[in-house]
């Protein structure tokens, strides 16, 4: 799907998501053309957890960016990620 198309999905404005891209909180979609990126379902998920986590714990975001990058560490075993995701929330 397009940008416009997550947008809907997930009721995120596109300068939001925009801005979430660019922040480093969303990984990339895949190009389909110079200026135009496609989406999946793992994007819908990210930005639900973003949402949740600015939203409803109110956490900013530099420390939801931690904590992303933290799930996303493939060096480090489940167990760790999940503590570094919860010591960036405390």
């Amino acid at each position: 799907m397009r940008i416009g198309e997550l947008s809907k999905v997930t009721g995120i404005p596109v300068p939001t998501i925009k801005y979430y891209l660019r922040e480093g909180l969303l990984a990339p979609g895949e190009l389909t053309s110079p200026n135009q990126a496609s989406y999946g379902d793992a994007h819908i998920r990210r930005l639900r957890l973003i949402r949740a986590l600015v939203d409803l714990a109110q956490v900013p975001v530099a420390q939801v960016k931690e904590i992303v990058e933290s799930l996303d560490a493939d060096d480090a075993s489940l167990h760790d990620q999940i503590g570094r995701a919860h010591r960036a929330l405390t």
